[in-house]
């Protein structure tokens, strides 16, 4: 069994995560990190607990029992973590947005926590992965096909719909970087900015992202383009019709509807659950990787929705 601690386990997206963990079938919950309300059951704060789980919230983080830690607030300082690190070398971090001074304690930088770019490095021995921001990953699910083919020119404009306590300022001044940042490292020669245009809807669980791109190809010749990089992953989907965001509600999938526009610009259409990609279902799924299960493992069915 894969022994797993959580530190900020009474955070609404460490919900999110115990509700997959608690089921996963290879896990063994070893710390729900909580001090201010250690002693408390999780079922106190998390709903659908009563009658599923006795865990309780604790008062202390072992990192030195563990396999995975999945770090939702900080714990520890940068030397601690040097420390348990050298100590452990088995030990992996999952590391959530705020939580990344503890990549400081490898010599090399965290691995970006996308599979369907980063894979590889994933399953060949990283030690610390950061999760993606939610809007930053399906946007390169649907963008890096295209610039793995030097596809891209010019400025990017994303309109991003989704929940209002998603599309803050300051997530989507952080999504246009990781966007930017990512899309470089894959096609140099693209240099454009990437601008989103963010409007709130009435959406607790989907995120829906809308752009229209000049890249001159069929939609044919992008659907093959696609699979072509998708066909041996289980979370990336392309489709040629609308599709609602309950299709992704609970799950780590992201749907890409391909289609072209009067003008002739390749439109691109993108569902995703923001609680679960580039949230906790991102972390579970990097947690298979990192540990040599198949990715889909504890992610086939939906989880109870967060609320």
């Amino acid at each position: 069994m894969i022994k797993i601690g959580i530190a900020g386990a009474d955070t609404p997206l460490a919900g999110e995560l115990l509700r997959i963990v608690s089921r996963h079938p290879d896990v063994d919950i070893l710390s729900a990190y909580a001090p201010d309300k250690a002693g408390r059951p999780v079922s106190s704060v998390h709903h659908g607990f009563i009658g599923e789980s006795k865990l309780n919230f604790t008062s202390h983080f072992d990192a030195t029992g563990l396999d995975v830690a999945f770090l939702l607030r900080p714990i520890y300082s940068e030397s601690d973590w040097v420390k348990l690190m050298a100590d452990q070398p088995e030990l992996r971090l999952i590391l959530f947005p705020g939580t990344l001074g503890a990549a400081m304690a490898t010599d090399s930088a965290p691995v970006y926590g996308l599979s369907e770019i980063y894979r590889k490095l994933m399953v060949r021995g990283a030690r610390v992965v950061r999760i993606p921001d939610c809007i930053a990953a399906p946007a390169l699910v649907a963008l890096f096909p295209l610039a793995l083919h030097l596809l891209l020119r010019g400025n990017l404009e994303i309109n991003v719909y989704g929940p209002e306590d998603i599309l803050t300022l300051d997530r989507v001044r952080q999504a246009e970087e990781e966007i930017r940042d990512q899309l470089a490292r894959i096609q140099s020669s693209f240099t454009g900015n990437v601008v989103i245009n963010a409007s709130p809807v009435d959406s607790p669980r989907g995120l829906r992202l809308h752009m229209k791109l000049p890249v001159m190809i069929s939609v044919e010749e992008a659907l093959k383009l696609y699979d072509s990089v998708y066909d041996d992953h289980n979370f990336s989907h392309v489709v040629t019709y609308p599709v609602s965001t309950s299709e992704v509600e609970g799950t780590e999938k992201v749907i890409v509807s391909v289609s072209s526009s009067d003008d002739g610009m390749l439109t691109l259409d993108i569902i995703s659950d923001p609680r679960m990609r580039g949230g906790a279902g991102e972390a579970v799924h990097i947690m298979n990787l990192l540990m040599g299960l198949h990715e889909k493992t504890g992610l086939d069915l939906k989880p109870s929705v967060y609320i």
